[in-house]
Formats: structure tokens, sequence, C-alpha cells
């Protein structure tokens, strides 16, 4: 598949045929995020690869729909992924090196470089999957047994397809440009 399809055919998949993904797969969909850029080369990601339905159930409890992280309405539908591929940042290795909190948001660009890269990755091998971040930190942190220096980013739900994902409606690319300066 070329670059542009892999781009343009990414789509936030929420159905899932019952079909498992290989192994050579999801350690090729851990390469890709392996291999985003980083601020310093820190290289702040770690990965939790889930498959069995307890875990899963574990996941799934800590979510929320919407932006109301207090309702109690999960998001069901992450059971039916074959795989869950956790993100998770380490906030250790990324403090050792930015001591500074002005630079704290760095962490989360390189975490998102590193999700996007599945992202596209999961297009490109025939997978689908969708960026998860609907999750109660501290319930999902203790779910997964993290020590206090990871922080989970991104739950990322990946599987064949059962749906055909329509494109969203996107702004004007012509209305959101702006050269030299923002006028």
């Amino acid at each position: 598949m070329n670059f542009e399809d892999v781009i343009m055919l990414r789509r936030s998949t929420r159905a899932f045929l019952d079909q498992e993904v290989e192994d050579d797969l999801i350690y090729k969909l851990l390469e890709y995020g392996h291999s985003a850029p980083s601020s310093a080369n820190i290289q702040p990601w770690e990965f939790l690869v889930i498959k069995r339905k307890q875990m899963k159930r574990a996941i799934v409890n800590t979510t929320f729909i919407g932006n109301d992280s207090e309702n109690e309405i999960h998001q069901e539908w992450i059971m039916k992924a074959p795989l869950l591929i956790i993100v998770i940042a380490n906030r250790k290795r990324f403090d050792n090196k930015y001591q500074d909190e002005a630079l704290n948001s760095l962490i989360y660009l390189n975490m998102s470089a590193c999700i996007e890269n599945i992202l596209l990755g999961a297009v490109s091998l025939g997978l689908s999957s969708c960026f998860v971040s609907g999750f109660r930190k501290f319930s999902l942190t203790k779910a997964l047994k993290l020590p206090n220096s990871h922080e989970p980013i991104a739950i990322l739900p990946i599987g064949y397809s059962h749906e055909i994902c329509f494109e969203k409606q996107k702004l004007e690319l012509q209305n959101i440009i702006h050269y030299e300066t923002f006028q």
C-alpha cells in the first residue's frame, strides 16, 4: 500500500472480526511505534500487549464514553478487539533528561508520534485500530500494575475490521493554512 493510501484510509474502527492478529504483525506494529522520533532520542514509550479476556475486562472497566470521566458507561466495544496495545510513557526516563516542568509537554508529543506510527502501521498491514484516550488514568494504572514512574497514554484496540468506516468531515484545508504570519 502506498503512503498516501495509508494516510487517507486510516479510520477509527470500533468493530472487529473474531480473528486473532498474528504475532509477527504485532511485533511489526511495535517496531513502527518504536521507530518514532523523540526529544533527545529518549524513546519514552513502553508497550503492554493484551490478548486475555480477563485483562481486557479490567481495562474496559477503566474507560468512559464522551468527556465525562465520572460516567459509568464503559467502551464495551473494546472487548471485541482481539488485541490491545497499551502505550505507556516511562516518566523516569524522560524526567532524567528534562527536569524543567516547562518541557513536560514534550513527552506527550513524543508519545503521539509513537501512537500515530502504530495507527498508520495497522492500516498498512491490513488491520484497523482506534486511539482510545477515554480512561481513568489512576484506575488503568492500578489494573495494569504500573509503577509510579509509568503513565498510560493510550489504549489501542487492534484487529481486522468488521465495518466499513466512512471518512469523517474535515475542515476545509484552505481555511486553516496561513503564510508568513497568522492573518
